[in-house]
């Protein structure tokens, strides 16, 4: 099986937009899963046919699998970002048209399974596959994740920082290679935060599992804040703003203009340093902590009541 990072080299030379990499995603998933209430925590088992020891790693391995998938063929390539300008006043307006952005497909998800809504499909079947119900919750753990990391929310005629090359190519230990800005917060900054908790982990523990650990206590030791209860839309300007003062404002990228989905002419590359990746650190565990902790307040409200039949009939 490839790890994580060795997907990386599969994974970075491909023109698609692609959330936290494999690591975040799956660090939010378990983030999530440790803040569930106990009736969202056993429909969750059921509908990922996993039981109670299993759901962190269940709810890990759905928060990959959209893109695991053929996004292209399946549809759903423009669901997890949403381009929001950084050179003008916030504003969503216009920037989802036919819903295919994140923000509108996290709430389509969130809606679904709390309604118990039957008849999802995808232009084509995914592969691999997953039960209906189980795609929903997989996209909506996936997009919670995704709407956290800053270049999903930002674009300078960049397609979110995917159009800008690095000077010097990142190398990890296992040979996979980062070339491209978005890659770099996609996974390197997650590398940034195993690393940062390093030195307190127990030897037994996984980088992720010693990261989601530390992360959750830290939430559970500040309490409950003001953050939580905020919309998606704001979550969105959180991630806009983040782009403009750590990625375009810290590297100090100039401004470009393209069209939607095209990368602007004369993009230089950019230098990207050990020092930057750790200089982002405590911005990005701010991320992961909050996607994780917003997707379980999410996960407790809409499974509340009737929600979350692993079998809807409506």
């Amino acid at each position: 099986m490839l790890t994580s990072r060795a997907c990386l080299l599969l994974f970075v030379f491909l023109p698609q937009v692609w959330g936290w990499g494999h690591d975040g995603h799956r660090l939010v998933a378990r983030i999530a899963a440790k803040n569930l209430s106990p009736a969202t925590r056993a429909k969750l088992l059921t509908i990922l046919q996993t039981n109670d020891a299993g759901l962190e790693a269940a709810m890990a391995a759905a928060a990959t699998w959209p893109d695991e998938i053929n996004k292209k063929a399946t549809g759903t390539d423009l669901w997890h970002f949403i381009d929001v300008p950084i050179t003008t006043a916030f504003s969503l307006n216009g920037l989802c048209p036919q819903h295919d952005c994140v923000v509108d497909r996290i709430k389509e998800m969130s809606d679904r399974l709390q309604r118990n809504l039957s008849g999802f499909t995808l232009k084509t079947p995914p592969n691999p596959p997953r039960p209906m119900t189980s795609q929903e919750l997989a996209f909506l753990i996936h997009f919670v994740g995704d709407i956290h990391q800053p270049l999903h929310a930002a674009t300078d005629g960049d397609r979110g920082g995917n159009c800008v090359k690095l000077t010097h190519p990142l190398h990890h230990s296992d040979g996979s290679t980062t070339t491209e800005l978005h890659a770099v917060w996609d996974n390197d900054e997650v590398f940034a935060v195993f690393d940062d908790f390093r030195p307190t982990k127990p030897p037994a523990m996984s980088d992720e599992d010693n990261a989601a650990q530390a992360l959750f206590l830290r939430y559970k030791k500040a309490g409950v804040g003001a953050w939580e209860q905020e919309p998606v839309k704001v979550w969105t300007r959180e991630s806009n703003d983040l782009a403009k003062k750590d990625v375009y404002g810290s590297l100090h990228l100039a401004n470009h203009t393209a069209a939607p989905g095209q990368c602007a002419v004369g993009i230089a590359p950019v230098i990207v340093s050990k020092a930057y990746l750790k200089g982002n650190v405590t911005d990005v565990e701010q991320q992961l902590m909050r996607a994780g902790i917003r997707l379980s307040d999410i996960l407790n409200s809409i499974c509340a009541g009737n929600g979350c039949n692993a079998a809807p009939t409506s």
